[in-house]
């Protein structure tokens, strides 16, 4: 057995440079197996039961050398220490990503809570969100109200205005028949339909007018001011012309031999003429300036409105961005748990060690070979050499499957720390 132990006796010696002679060294040692393999078999005779315990005595022997030898562990456990280094990058980086995410899906929830807050604020303080009046619902229905009645004046007024002025026969000089007829509508249909088309679709003519000052007013400038000024003046001049033709078949109709023909002059000094025209284009003017008004509160609350609109469709937005977040996050968590799973897993392998199961392999294969041999060169007796070569075989098989050692493709047996 003392040759066994010298195996192991390493010299000390002082150098400032790597060993570059390693295939020597390691014939060295190889040979040093087998002069040791041969020697504690001639010793033993050959003996099954001193192999088993001899194979076992050198396998811990150098498992013992080997996690004591911290250049050879520090060589073997490179790759882990570099895996690691790699493992920890990853590491760092799935932290940021998870920090990020957190942060943003952190931020989105305080959006939606300030969004929430001003869907609920706006209603009360509209000014302090979008351009409008604090309380343009009330005066948009109080102008509505006041609009329907006069816009139902003016189809009556220019249905009927118009049916007179065009196509009715007088026979009176009322001026509330003149103007007013209570049938001009079926009248004028009795005329023809594209009569009743006719006098039907004047009022609305002049209310497109009026939707015209309405946008023309949105912009400033002096071109919209000229443009709304042209579209009174054709205002006028179609009152005018109304008042005119039923003011003329009046006169005609009260004509008397030796009378001048009616013309402007003659119209301009009739107070019913002008009556005519203020009865239409007055309140025209009324409708215009109140349809200008109601459009504008409808503005501010349709900008309510919107901005509700708007406000619950960035809240969508921010429920997704967050969902969508929240499983990037989730993932992100996962991987930062099997990282940090595989950084404690490597780093209990570098704070074991590592059994160099290859090299042993080789040095133990000369101790057999050595251990062979001398039974070989001590033993004539063909069957006596024989059996004890049966019997060492079936103590090494044994050795191998006992200690793990039969696989020859791993690269070291790793011997973990138990970390707390």
């Amino acid at each position: 057995m003392e040759a066994i132990r010298k195996i192991f006796a390493t010299k000390e010696e002082e150098t400032t440079t790597e060993v570059t002679t390693l295939k020597e060294d390691t014939k060295k040692v190889e040979l040093t197996f087998f002069e040791s393999g041969y020697g504690s078999s001639k010793q033993s005779s050959g003996n099954h039961k001193v192999f088993k315990a001899c194979l076992t005595n050198v396998y811990m022997d150098y498992k013992s050398k080997c996690a004591e030898d911290e250049q050879l562990q520090n060589k073997l456990k490179e790759p882990h220490i570099q895996e690691r280094g790699r493992k920890e990058i990853e590491l760092k980086k799935r932290q940021i990503v998870k920090g990020i995410l957190g942060d943003t899906i952190s931020s989105d929830k305080e959006k939606i809570k300030e969004c929430e807050f001003e869907i609920i604020d706006i209603r009360e303080n509209s000014t302090k969100y979008v351009d409008s009046d604090r309380k343009p619902k009330a005066q948009f229905y109080l102008g509505l109200t006041v609009l329907i009645p006069i816009t139902f004046y003016l189809l009556v007024f220019y249905i009927s205005a118009s049916f007179s002025a065009f196509f009715k026969n007088f026979e009176n000089d009322v001026l509330s028949t003149a103007i007013f007829d209570g049938n001009a509508f079926s009248k004028a249909l009795s005329h023809g339909v594209l009569e009743a088309i006719f006098v039907i679709t004047i009022p609305f003519a002049f209310m497109g007018l009026g939707y015209l000052i309405h946008m023309f007013q949105k912009h400033k400038g002096w071109l919209s001011y000229v443009k709304i000024g042209a579209l009174f003046i054709i205002t006028f001049i179609f009152d005018a012309i109304l008042a005119y033709q039923i003011e003329m078949k009046i006169y005609d109709f009260n004509k008397t031999p030796g009378s001048p023909d009616f013309n402007m002059s003659i119209a301009f000094n009739k107070v019913e003429f002008w009556g005519i025209i203020f009865a239409g284009f007055v309140v025209y003017i009324i409708w215009g300036l109140v349809f200008d008004f109601i459009m504008k509160e409808y503005e501010s609350i349709d900008k309510i409105k919107v901005f509700i609109r708007g406000k619950r469709e960035t809240i969508e937005n921010f429920k997704r961005s967050i969902s969508e977040g929240t499983k990037k996050l989730n993932d992100v968590k996962k991987e930062i748990g099997e990282l940090e799973a595989r950084i404690f897993d490597i780093q209990q392998t570098i704070d074991g060690y590592i059994f160099p199961n290859k090299r042993y392999l080789t040095y133990h294969a000369e101790y057999v070979k050595g251990w062979y041999l001398a039974i070989s060169d001590n033993f004539e007796n063909l069957k006596k050499r024989n059996d004890l070569l049966t019997n060492c075989e079936a103590i090494e098989k044994e050795h191998l499957q006992h200690y793990d050692l039969t696989n020859e493709n791993t690269e070291g047996i790793i011997y973990k720390s138990q970390l707390n």
